[in-house]
């Protein structure tokens, strides 16, 4: 198992975290406008604060007009020159980096809107470079049947590029089930095909959904595990995958992002691969 604790822009708590992190992290952007004006800075900064970072994966803000299908649709040659910076910077700083999409799309647009050939596009910038893209699985998917399979998988199956692969985020698997009322441990088994998920998925975001919510409540949603039953419940996913040695991303919301408390207790529970430390 490959822990990568998260920070954002301005690399808050990132002094709490330093005894974790090792191998790289991954930097949640905030700023709304010309977000992507910061990330020279940001990662260079964090190279510097980090100097063992061999990896760094950056998340653009999260609004729906940062989702893939609309930034290929509205402006894709300013996607384009964000890539290109990323290979630039990559370069320079000597570290792999990863440029994360959400996406709320269907299958189904995927496959009738000609946004595979977008997505192919940006891909063909990246080749012989140390800069890949994720697209990770979100839960405000209307079409019932998108229950029966993780859109993002096959998406990354279709295309078969070795620079896009797939972050995995267990909390939007519960806010799936939550929606529709289903039993999670069946929904799961529909969900991820073992064999896809083995080979197309690079990271994961860890965190525990609360009071069977995620959706409703936001404070429920992306929470430190708050049980020992809760937090096996999601790491047997990861097992029952054959996925545990992926990258994890710990994506805590917590009260306090100078100490980062939360992060930190879930990491601790990480470490020891699935050992919980409940009453530490």
């Amino acid at each position: 198992m490959i822990i990568y604790p998260k920070t954002n822009e301005y690399l808050e708590g990132v002094e709490a975290l330093k005894p974790y992190i090792n191998e790289g992290i991954e930097i949640q952007f905030l700023t709304k406008n010309n977000w992507a004006d910061k990330i020279d800075k940001t990662l260079k900064n964090a190279k510097e604060e980090l100097p063992t970072l061999q990896e760094i994966i950056i998340h653009p803000p999260i609004r729906s007009d940062f989702i893939f299908e609309v930034v290929a649709f509205s402006n894709l040659d300013y996607e384009i020159n964000i890539v290109k910076k990323l290979v630039k910077l990559s370069r320079e700083l000597n570290i792999k980096i990863k440029y994360l999409y959400h996406t709320n799309w269907s299958m189904y647009c995927w496959l009738n809107s000609g946004i595979i050939d977008r997505m192919k596009e940006l891909l063909s910038y990246l080749e012989n470079t140390n800069v890949g893209i994720l697209i990770e699985n979100t839960y405000p998917l209307v079409e019932h049947y998108e229950t029966d399979e993780c859109t993002v998988l096959n998406i990354a199956k279709i295309i078969d590029n070795e620079h896009l692969k797939v972050c995995l985020d267990i909390c939007h698997m519960h806010c799936i089930a939550n929606i529709f009322n289903l039993d999670f441990e069946s929904f799961i088994d529909k969900y991820l095909d073992k064999d896809l998920a083995q080979k197309y998925i690079s990271q994961i975001h860890f965190a525990g959904t609360l009071n069977n919510d995620g959706v409703i409540d936001h404070k429920t949603h992306g929470r430190v595990h708050d049980s020992e039953e809760s937090f096996k419940k999601d790491y047997e996913i990861l097992k029952r995958c054959g996925i545990e040695d992926k990258i994890i991303v710990p994506e805590v919301s917590e009260n306090n992002y100078e100490t980062r408390t939360d992060q930190i207790k879930e990491i601790k529970m990480l470490s020891p691969r699935g050992t919980v430390l409940f009453g530490e």
